[in-house]
């Protein structure tokens, strides 16, 4: 389960930064919807296990997916527009 985990973690993290990284004006806004969100689910997480409960980092593991799906349609998104325009 940890590798799975990981690996999703690693297929999130590389398009997101060069989102980031790349991306201009509202492409790179729409970019940060995703890290802010997984920023959100870590801090809660971590705020979460540091107060005792061991049910928190389920933030983490529950946003990780759609923060995926998210960066990966955008990068497919802006793909499609970038190729429409020639």
């Amino acid at each position: 389960m940890e590798a799975a985990f990981l690996a999703i973690l690693a297929i999130w993290l590389i398009p997101q930064a060069l989102a980031l990284w790349l991306f201009k004006g509202r492409w790179r806004a729409a970019a940060w919807v995703s890290a802010a969100a997984m920023l959100l689910a870590l801090v809660v997480g971590i705020l979460g296990g540091l107060a005792g409960s061991n049910i928190a980092p389920i933030w983490i593991v529950l946003a990780l997916p759609v923060c995926t799906i998210w960066i990966v349609g955008l990068w497919v998104i802006h793909g499609l527009a970038r190729w429409r325009r020639g």
